[in-house]
């Protein structure tokens, strides 16, 4: 198990250098794109009755911004990737 310090430093690294690019955008949705270490994470904030159809996971917020993009793809998608690997 990652000490405390070793996760801190992971989730800094990963905003240092994560690219975040709006892919698609909607009144009720919008879908990113966040590139870290060569690998593309898809993510779709939407309104609780969004038109988003597509296979990416779905986050229900009315905040459409990068920056909850970018701490939901790092809590919800990336660090639990990194979570085997680090035992």
């Amino acid at each position: 198990m990652p000490t405390r310090k070793e996760r801190y430093d992971l989730a800094n690294h990963f905003y240092l250098n994560a690219s975040i690019e709006r892919m698609a955008h909607d009144p009720t949705f919008s879908l990113y794109k966040v590139l870290y270490k060569n690998t593309p994470y898809y993510l779709c904030l939407c309104h609780r009755k969004h038109t988003y159809t597509g296979p990416h996971p779905q986050f229900h917020f009315r905040n459409h911004s990068e920056k909850l993009a970018l701490n939901l793809c790092w809590k919800k998608l990336v660090e639990p990737a990194l979570k085997p690997k680090l035992n």
